[in-house]
């Protein structure tokens, strides 16, 4: 998988190598079964063709390739099962989070609990995050970097559920407004930072960089964690063909980053009266009046926020580690990332 292609093309290879993969797979269960392929296509395998051939970004499979090759691996051979693992599991992870919010769309199709129902749904995107660990046990690392390839994994899955517990319970619209920065920041850094550190430090830690190398690689992609979650909350709000995620995330009062930088930077009647929009917002177009009102409080701020968080995202590498031929691809990488969100 080239660094150089399309984010988009990430999927359709997930998809064009699953079958193989579970073949490949050492489970003497699987095949003693005794069930027939259709019946395993309609319980588990469909389903999860369906969400990884859904047209993606593919951002977080790129990092591990980019991490790799700034932590010293060579860039033709970065092991082809460690970006298909995070994207593995960064898919079990969307199918729950839109079963716990009856999500109606992913990627412009229905969500995957509503096409196969929630306990297959459930059922399937579960086993995502378990076929990520066992795409990880055929890496071909020696044990002691498997093993923390396995700590890290752990790691990220216990604190996204801590960040998406946040996201659950959390009513933006009930918050005190000293306290809106704080539960979205920490939400943030808890699921999506975790989510990109475990991607970056995948990539870096099987190239066997230098500890401090890793821990910097790490650094970087928990910091570009948020910025990518900015550009994700922002573009629901700006981007038209984002509008139904922002509608969504109005509705739900979700602690988005919108919300932070109006409770920071709005003045206070301004502030209460987004919120009494938003809770009396029960439909669609009444969302997108609140949408519109936040697009016009926050177009001249809300860019140079995310640039500013992107910007601390790569200096968190430190020039001393990079050569001006590694900082311009970094920073080209960062910049193809903001644009896949416009």
């Amino acid at each position: 998988m080239s660094s150089n292609a399309p984010f988009q093309e990430t999927g359709p290879r997930l998809v064009s190598s699953l079958g193989s993969l579970l073949q490949e797979l050492p489970s003497s269960l699987w095949s003693e079964a005794r069930v027939d392929s259709e019946i395993w296509d309609s319980a588990l395998l469909d389903p999860a063709r369906d969400i990884l051939n859904r047209t993606g970004k593919g951002l977080r499979a790129r990092l591990v390739e980019r991490s790799w090759r700034l932590a010293g691996g060579d860039p033709g051979q970065v092991p082809e099962l460690l970006p298909l693992a995070i994207e593995v599991l960064h898919a079990g992870s969307l199918v729950i989070d839109d079963i716990e919010d009856d999500s109606r769309l992913r990627r412009g199709q229905p969500a995957i609990h509503r096409t196969y129902g929630l306990p297959i749904a459930l059922n399937m995107g579960n086993w995502l995050y378990f076929l990520a660990l066992a795409l990880l046990s055929r890496v071909p690392v020696a044990h002691e970097i498997r093993l923390a390839l396995y700590e890290d994994v752990s790691l990220a899955l216990l604190l996204c559920h801590q960040g998406q517990a946040l996201d659950l319970s959390v009513r933006i619209t009930s918050a005190k407004r000293g306290d809106v920065h704080a539960l979205v920041a920490g939400a943030t850094r808890l699921k999506t930072g975790s989510l990109t550190r475990l991607a970056a430090l995948l990539g870096a830690r099987a190239a066997e960089g230098y500890p401090d190398t890793v821990e910097a690689i790490g650094r970087f992609g928990a910091e570009l964690g948020v910025g990518l979650q900015m550009l994700d909350d922002w573009s629901g709000v700006s981007v038209a063909k984002r509008r139904a995620k922002g509608i969504e995330d109005v509705r739900l009062a979700r602690p988005t980053w919108p919300w932070a930088w109006l409770a920071e930077t709005g003045d206070e009647f301004a502030y209460a009266e987004t919120v009494r929009q938003a809770r009396k917002a029960k439909i669609d177009w009444e969302a997108e009046l609140v949408l519109d009102r936040m697009r016009s409080q926050l177009e001249s701020i809300a860019p140079a926020r995310i640039r500013r968080q992107l910007d601390t995202a790569v200096r968190t590498l430190g020039r001393e580690r990079l050569a001006p031929s590694e900082r311009d691809e970094v920073r080209d990488y960062v910049d193809r990332l903001e644009r896949a969100f416009g």
